[in-house]
């Protein structure tokens, strides 16, 4: 019961929509009962031997009647859809703000196919419940209210039973609801994790290719799919259930309805007239309920994924936002690290132990370390991805955790290590980080990354579109954009996570070289893979077990530090042995 009224809540926020969605409904039966009505004035007039014009006065007015409720049904299947796809938007953008909020710290425990399907598919389940059977029960309660109390005025048994069987309509779905929606969360995590399997295969092709195992997997998908398959057939039947019994209720109560009726006629308690406005109205009185039980079943599947929904909405979001409003005081401002430690979640071992570090205004610091010692996870305490367990990251002065975090990641322009390139054009890409920048900056900023030579080489230049995760570029160009992305954002903080390890050297010197442009005037943090592109780093810090082991130059490292000796050792060998 919480959920349903949870998810009512969204309703709140299109009241017109939500009001007019009734009153059409509303409109409809009032057409379908006037209908029903004239047609027993018509028939009664026949039998009484009434003027034609009188009869004829009945039927043009039922005539009236079919052809308002027919446009009235065109309209309204219209607005349903536009009310259905403002809903969804809400809804939509509801779970995509608590996202952003949550970061990539909540995404990285869950399938990313598991939350594209429930904000694509599972938003659109909604529909039915929202847009459609809520407004209906509306409805229901008003219509069946009018029909009892016109039906006992007419035979109060046949009263009593429209109202019986109404109740019953209503009531039995949600008796069985229990047993239905075990099967429909069932129904809906199979379908989550067969999407994230398929999205999975998707992305992987290229790998699952090179290893020789695409049919393999491919035939296990189809397995799975085949499974999935038997097993909603199978659940269809218990879904189903319900909808028998309230059809059968339906049934049972116009035809009670139409024989009570008529056997008062037969003893002469109530007029034929009146029988034959019961026989054309009892029909008429129970399509609204008849209606709602279609799209209650159909409200299954989104009153089961609503869980997925509100375990969004109700996750705590662990990174606060911050007050403090003040402008930064030095430019570039310098970062310190005091005593920090953090790791990844209560029962993991630790990643940063009593980490002290001074990033200096306006230098270039390095830090190094082996793979799992802690580089890239102070970039992420940083950015506030995350926040420290212990200590604190002074900015300007000021803690990290005091700043909005808008106003924060605004001051630090970030090349990762693996560029993310989104599916638009080059300049689109280009423009993530100053949208309203202009062409001639965005040319420019192309230029100082050493990107404007390819992307000219494209086919539409910089309305070339790069393809998902810029598939289409190779992986020094798709660097170079990222950093071309880097100098128009033109943030007084640079950090470089290890952004020439994964490209040939032909590209390491083009990156590097345009790294060293953006640097210029900056506070810099350099993550090195390659320890020769830090060898005039102002200082390095040098990273083991998430522990600080040494500090200074690259020749005082090398005089006095066995941990960067080994490092500078490694990759020398690596190097040699290519």
């Amino acid at each position: 019961m919480v959920k349903y009224v949870r998810l009512i809540k969204f309703l709140k926020k299109i009241p017109g929509e939500t009001c007019i969605k009734i009153v059409l409904g509303l409109s409809i039966v009032a057409c379908s009962f006037l209908q029903a009505f004239c047609l027993a004035k018509g028939v009664t007039g026949v039998f009484n031997g009434s003027r034609l014009t009188e009869v004829l006065q009945y039927l043009a007015v039922c005539l009236a009647a079919i052809f308002v409720r027919c446009a009235l049904t065109r309209y309204q299947e219209g607005y349903t859809k536009k009310m259905a796809a403002k809903v969804k938007a809400i809804i939509r953008n509801s779970m995509l703000l608590k996202l952003m909020r949550l970061g990539p710290a909540y995404r990285n425990d869950k399938r990313t196919g598991n939350l594209q399907s429930l904000i694509t598919d599972g938003v659109e389940s909604f529909e039915a419940f929202l847009v459609q059977y809520m407004p209906q029960t509306a409805v229901v309660l008003v219509t069946t209210l009018f029909s009892t109390v016109y039906l006992w005025s007419l035979d109060s048994s046949v009263g009593v039973l429209i109202l019986v069987m109404a109740v019953f309509s209503i009531i039995i779905p949600h008796l069985f609801m229990p047993a239905v929606s075990k099967v429909m969360i069932e129904y809906w995590q199979d379908y989550a994790e067969l999407n994230s399997q398929y999205i999975d295969s998707m992305q992987g092709m290229a790998t699952l290719k090179s290893l020789g195992v695409s049919k393999f997997e491919g035939k296990k998908l189809s397995l799975k799919a085949w499974a999935f398959a038997r097993e909603s057939m199978k659940n269809l039947g218990i879904s189903l259930s319900d909808s028998a019994v309230i059809v059968t209720c339906t049934a049972v109560g116009t035809a009670a309805s139409i024989a009570i009726a008529a056997y008062h006629m037969a003893i002469g308690k109530i007029s034929y007239e009146n029988v034959l406005i019961i026989l054309f109205l009892a029909g008429e009185s129970m399509k609204p309920l008849n209606d709602m039980n279609n799209y209650w079943h159909n409200s299954y599947l989104g009153l089961s994924v609503a869980e997925g929904l509100f375990e969004v909405m109700d996750e705590p979001v662990k990174v606060q936002d911050g007050e403090i409003l003040a402008c930064l005081k030095t430019d570039p401002p310098g970062v310190s690290l005091k005593n920090i430690s953090f790791r990844y979640g209560a029962e993991a071992l630790d990643v940063l132990r009593h980490v002290d570090m001074q990033l200096e205004s306006g230098k270039m610091t390095a830090i190094v370390g082996k793979s799992g010692s802690g580089k890239s996870t102070i970039v992420n305490l940083l950015l506030r991805f995350y926040d420290v367990d212990s200590g604190s990251i002074l900015l300007d002065g000021k803690d990290i955790r005091e700043f909005p975090l808008e106003y924060l990641r605004s001051k630090i322009a970030v090349v990762f290590q693996e560029s993310y390139l989104f599916y638009g054009t080059v300049a689109d890409n280009i423009k993530m980080a100053n949208p309203k920048a202009l062409d001639e900056e965005v040319i420019e900023a192309a230029k100082m990354a050493n990107a404007h030579e390819f992307i000219m080489n494209l086919p539409e230049k910089y309305d070339t579109i790069v393809g998902e995760r810029g598939a289409t570029l190779s992986g020094g160009e798709r660097q170079r954009i990222s950093i071309a992305r880097a100098i128009l954002k033109d943030a007084p903080i640079m950090v470089l996570d290890e952004a020439t390890s994964s490209v040939d050297m032909i590209n390491e010197n083009l990156i590097q070289e345009a790294l060293n442009r953006c640097m210029e005037n900056k506070t810099t943090i350099v993550i090195a893979h390659r320890l020769s592109t830090i060898e005039h780093a102002d200082r390095i810090y040098v990273l083991d077990r998430g522990q600080v082991v040494g500090y200074g130059t690259h020749q005082e490292l090398m005089e006095n530090n066995t941990t960067y000796q080994g490092l500078i050792k490694a990759q020398n060998y690596a190097e040699n042995e290519r």
